[in-house]
């Protein structure tokens, strides 16, 4: 008896409009990513899990895909990062192999790569995060050996002529002599080495030349 009392109970706890409330937002919510109004999507993907309260994996890691379709960099990575702790192991790889792509466009290589291998980790089969883990592993691999062949080669400490040309390139650079600056930089370097010490310096130069000639 108390067995028919507790199931009665659960059948009325049930609430037939909020089902059918779930079912249409999710049906609305797929058909609009489906057809590329991912604006639409992430409206009602976001009232099912603001307003209904609805926080499965499926309809969470939609939320974020449309975030990622729309452009929306941070809700992307909150939303992706909160289904990194998801029990199945498709969705957290899915999770990190989007953060990764973030991560990447963000110019944050290390936390992109650290992701495709979690996402790897998660989920042997996900061909896409093997490729990319691979991929740019072997780009870091090779900036890495790129800044240590630089870094052999660079002097080790700069000439008194290299000394004098800086200052004096300093000079140039708080009169806004721009070009000069950087003139007199590359043509010391072709006669002494050893202002390449100050390469990082060079470089910016020659951005803020290039900027100030687009101007």
């Amino acid at each position: 008896m108390k067995f028919i009392i507790l199931s009665i109970i659960g059948l009325i706890s049930i609430d037939p409009s909020r089902i059918a409330k779930v079912n249409g937002a999710k049906s609305e919510a797929r058909k609009a990513y489906m057809d590329g109004d991912y604006k639409k999507a992430v409206s009602m993907y976001t009232y099912l899990a603001d307003t209904l309260d609805v926080r499965e994996d499926e309809v969470m890691i939609n939320l974020a895909n449309a975030y990622f379709q729309v452009k929306d960099t941070a809700n992307a990575i909150t939303t992706y990062q909160s289904l990194t702790a998801s029990p199945t192991s498709h969705i957290r790889s899915k999770a990190q192999q989007q953060l990764g792509i973030l991560h990447h466009r963000q110019g944050k290589l290390e936390e992109a790569l650290a992701n495709f291998k979690e996402a790897i980790k998660a989920d042997n089969s996900n061909v896409d995060a093997k490729y990319n883990y691979e991929l740019l592993k072997k780009k870091l691999d090779e900036e890495k050996k790129k800044q240590e062949e630089k870094n052999k080669n660079k002097p080790k400490e700069p000439s008194a002529f290299a000394k004098r040309l800086k200052a004096q390139a300093d000079g140039l650079l708080a009169k806004y002599r721009f070009s000069e600056a950087e003139s007199l930089m590359n043509e010391g370097a072709k006669r002494d080495p050893s202002v390449l010490y100050y390469e990082d310096f060079m470089n910016r130069l020659k951005e803020i030349v290039t900027i100030d000639k687009s101007k």
